[in-house]
């Protein structure tokens, strides 16, 4: 796993690999897009599929950031020792992310959630003697108040996002740990929250801005290449398709227009991706990488 870091000027941030590559099917995450669109999108990212197999790959991690005295990490993987039969890859798992993070639990000041969805929240907690607890004891959780809204209501009438809602998020609020926010709260200097809805309805990124270069973790609003060349595309596991259209070509037009560096939370081989124009599609200018 290829973890990689970008020095922003003031706060540092990294990315550490919970699962690199995580193969989705082309046509389980993006089932309206047009035959060979997977494959031109290799043009921007090579790491971005596996043509032959008609795979998606993406990757999952965890944002570490260190900044003006804080350790702040945006969102929490997958998770070890989880219950997930549905996606063999993900259940009851036993990996070496916390020693590759390289950060002791009770050193994180903060864990920002961008959304709850089972692949953002998995390392919030761990498996204690048959109790989940919180993995990082003194760290503030941090969520946009909508976000927990919408999934609380429908993990009331039924296990949501892979039972993740009760395995890694309800744990920090039995726990006290979990703040829910204004969806454009500024948690620390350098960094504040940005809606990004329609992948789920409280999404946030995160904006960072250091001395040297602001970036804007751009959470699930793009999860891939395919996206750029098709803004249009819409992965299925989005709540409201139509709101996601609107918020990615929104972002994307400030990306153009306004030079803003975008970090999507599944991107593999151009991790920091500086946005061009072609046409009615976007590409990715040649110094993408951190």
């Amino acid at each position: 796993m290829s973890d990689w870091r970008l020095d922003l000027g003031g706060i540092v941030l990294r990315g550490v690999a919970d699962e690199d590559p995580f193969a989705v099917p082309r046509q389980v995450i993006f089932p309206e897009a047009e035959p060979g669109l997977l494959a031109r999108s290799l043009a921007l990212d090579p790491l971005g599929g596996d043509v032959a197999a008609d795979d998606v790959l993406l990757r999952v991690q965890v944002f570490a950031i260190e900044a003006f005295g804080r350790t702040v990490l945006v969102d929490g993987g997958i998770g070890d020792d989880k219950e997930r039969p549905v996606r063999a890859a993900w259940h009851r798992r036993h990996t070496d992310f916390l020693d590759r993070l390289g950060i002791a639990p009770e050193d994180v000041d903060a864990l920002l959630f961008t959304h709850l969805h089972a692949d953002h929240v998995g390392w919030a907690t761990r498996l204690i003697d048959g109790r989940w607890v919180p993995t990082f004891p003194r760290a503030r959780h941090i969520v946009a108040a909508g976000e927990y809204a919408y999934w609380a209501a429908r993990d009331a009438v039924a296990p949501v996002n892979h039972g993740s809602f009760r395995d890694s998020v309800l744990p920090l609020m039995e726990a006290g740990l979990l703040d829910q926010v204004p969806d454009d709260h500024a948690p620390f200097p350098g960094l504040r929250f940005r809606p990004l809805p329609g992948h789920c309805p409280g999404q946030v990124g995160v904006m960072l801005q250091g001395t040297r270069q602001s970036a804007l973790i751009a959470a699930d609003a793009v999860h891939h290449p395919m996206q750029l060349l098709d803004p249009s595309l819409v992965s299925a596991f989005c709540s409201d398709p139509a709101q996601a259209r609107v918020t990615r070509k929104a972002l994307l037009e400030e990306a153009v227009s306004e030079g803003l560096a975008l970090v999507p939370h599944h991107a593999r081989g151009r991790s920091l991706w500086h946005i061009t124009r072609d046409g009615d599609a976007y590409g990715l200018a040649a110094n993408n990488r951190p």
